[in-house]
């Protein structure tokens, strides 16, 4: 969950509680003041009926509501104390039972005592208590909506620069050597964090280069002394004084460093691939540079006695560099071929995006998560260095494209997915 909608979804959380106390509250205050002014009514209109009995000049009865419940009438049995009560009568023009408020008191006139009877129908009350809090129920979602969009409008408008920086940091690359600089900005807390990232970058950036220029440095002077090597492994092997024994340890002697130039040249090559200075790309056809590259491995696939599927159905067209292009096909038949059985067979498989290759084979010697790891290569193949697939992930990475795995019907398939 983004932050942002973290910090609205807690405010929501606190402000409904808030905001349903405050409505509670409120109810019962208004309602509160409704009944203190529907008694103050009640007094008044007491008050008036007191009036009306001073001026009679005989005493009498008197109905002082249309509905007939309020009057004064005669009595001989005083109440022994004010009656002030709520209490539902049955309305027979309203066809439903009403609450009413009635106020119930004696008053002596010229030795005559009357009973006052003061009843008020309290709908109106209840109407007005009922608009007031559908008024406040609608004030208070508003308010509370007017309150979370004015906290997302402020809260994005306060983190703004801190989705600006994780969007240059989205958008860094160090192999592209970009001049990395995060803006400074007015909070304190993202300057101080843009400051650090400005400083760990740099960092960063220089480490790279230096790593960069210390591979490919190291890889060129390796060269000079195998070159040496080897020349003078070749002159020593033409002297006629050499025994068999001699022979033999020169040959491997010689092998050793044919097997460290290769993998002299295909370390500074991942070098190179890591460092994207393979720019110039263009649309390639992988069908043709697929059976172009099989025609080498002709006689090494007939040695093997592997059988080859071929089914290139479409044309499979990919922005690449030319020579990975050709990296890229090359290791996976190579590794097919190595890593078959006499007698097994080679499959290829072209689609509209897709390129697959095939072999027979026992299953891994090692998991399945170290296929593309380097260095990392199985028992049974002791003249592989462990780098030829490693090189096929670190070329697809750069342009994106991406290779699965699959071990089925005693087929190892490597998929190309462009």
């Amino acid at each position: 969950m983004k932050l942002l909608h973290k910090t609205t979804l807690y405010y929501v959380i606190i402000s409904i509680p808030l905001f349903g106390l405050a409505a509670f509250l409120s109810y019962f205050v208004i309602k509160s003041e409704i009944k203190n002014g529907a008694e103050e009514v009640l007094y008044t209109d007491f008050q008036n009926a007191k009036k009306i009995i001073r001026s009679f000049d005989h005493p009498q009865n008197i109905i002082l509501s249309s509905d007939g419940l309020s009057k004064i009438i005669l009595s001989n049995k005083p109440l022994t104390k004010t009656i002030l009560k709520d209490t539902t009568i049955f309305d027979p023009i309203e066809k439903e039972t009403v609450e009413y408020s009635i106020l119930k008191s004696n008053y002596t006139h010229k030795n005559q005592l009357y009973q006052i009877d003061i009843v008020k129908n309290n709908m109106e009350a209840d109407e007005l208590l009922e608009g007031l809090w559908s008024g406040f129920g609608i004030l208070l979602l508003l308010l509370g909506v007017a309150f979370l969009l004015l906290n997302w409008i402020i809260s994005k408008s306060i983190w703004k620069p801190f989705y600006k920086t994780i969007q240059q940091l989205e958008s860094y690359d160090i192999k592209k050597h970009d001049n990395f600089q995060l803006e400074s900005v007015s909070t304190y807390e993202f300057n101080q964090l843009n400051a650090t990232l400005n400083i760990m970058t740099r960092k960063i950036q220089d480490d790279f280069s230096q790593h960069k220029e210390f591979t490919e440095n190291a890889s060129h002077e390796m060269q000079t002394p195998l070159a040496v090597i080897k020349a003078n492994l070749s002159l020593l092997m033409q002297s006629s004084n050499l025994s068999e024994g001699d022979m033999n340890s020169i040959q491997a002697i010689e092998n050793t460093v044919k097997k460290l130039s290769a993998l002299n040249r295909t370390l500074l090559l991942l070098t190179k691939i890591d460092n994207q200075q393979y720019s110039e790309n263009k649309k390639i056809d992988l069908t043709i540079i697929s059976k172009n590259i099989l025609g080498h491995y002709t006689e090494l696939i007939s040695t093997k006695e592997l059988i080859l599927e071929i089914d290139f159905q479409e044309k499979l067209e990919v922005t690449i560099n030319e020579t990975l292009a050709e990296i890229l096909v090359s290791n996976l038949i190579q590794n097919a071929i190595r890593h078959n059985t006499t007698g097994g067979k080679i499959r290829l498989k072209t689609s509209v995006n897709s390129l697959s290759i095939s072999n027979s084979g026992d299953p891994l010697s090692i998991p399945e998560s170290d296929l593309f790891v380097r260095f990392r290569k199985s028992e049974t193949t002791s003249e592989s260095m462990g780098l030829g697939l490693s090189l096929v992930k670190s070329i697809m990475d750069v342009y994106r494209y991406t290779i699965t795995y699959e071990f089925s019907n005693n087929l190892h398939t490597f998929k190309l997915t462009f």
